[in-house]
């Protein structure tokens, strides 16, 4: 039992630790370097000249300059989010890679999500039903077959045991004899 405990308690504070660390780890954002925000920035617009390309991998006159301005406006102290506004703003919803959560591309994120969530409940509840109704068929036919089991049976059954137990085991010998 000393075991358990000991065991539940290092399994513990492995979970504590592990827990504080991948919250330092994951609120901290780490120190990008410009080029690096002008690549993550660039790489969420589309180019308005190539189809299926971002700024970020385009080689057209018009990504280039995109990325000069990308490039200006994070030396200016804007947020990568505050330059992606800029170019919504400039060419419209359409030039961010990921469409923004509100109106009907809202429902587009959430339709498949809520479909997977109901997916998974109906399943959990059919399975559910599923084995109680195959337990509690087991048990009615498991009494069936006690009800047809004979006094007789059942007495033979236990003689045989008691006997096979009696040959392992001294204490479940009949009384007055000793079993050898």
């Amino acid at each position: 039992m000393r075991q358990k405990r000991s065991l539940f308690l290092a399994l513990a504070v492995i979970a504590v630790l592990a827990a504080i660390w991948s919250f330092v780890f994951l609120s901290t954002p780490r120190n990008q370097t410009l080029d690096e925000q002008v690549h993550d920035v660039a790489s969420q617009l589309k180019c308005p000249v190539c189809q299926g390309e971002s700024v970020d991998n385009s080689p057209a006159l018009i990504a280039q300059q995109m990325r000069g301005v990308i490039r200006q406006q994070l030396q200016s102290g804007k947020s990568e989010q505050e330059v992606i506004a800029y170019f919504v703003d400039r060419y419209g919803e359409q030039i961010a890679w990921s469409p923004p959560w509100q109106g009907f591309t809202l429902l587009a994120w959430l339709v498949p999500i809520a479909l997977l969530l109901i997916g998974g409940f109906l399943l959990f509840f059919t399975l559910h039903d599923w084995h109680a109704s195959s337990l509690s068929h087991a048990t009615l036919e498991s009494e069936a077959e006690l009800a047809n089991i004979d006094e007789a049976d059942l007495e033979h059954y236990r003689e045989q045991l008691e006997q096979e137990l009696a040959v392992e085991d001294s204490i479940f010998a009949p009384r007055g004899t000793e079993a050898s």
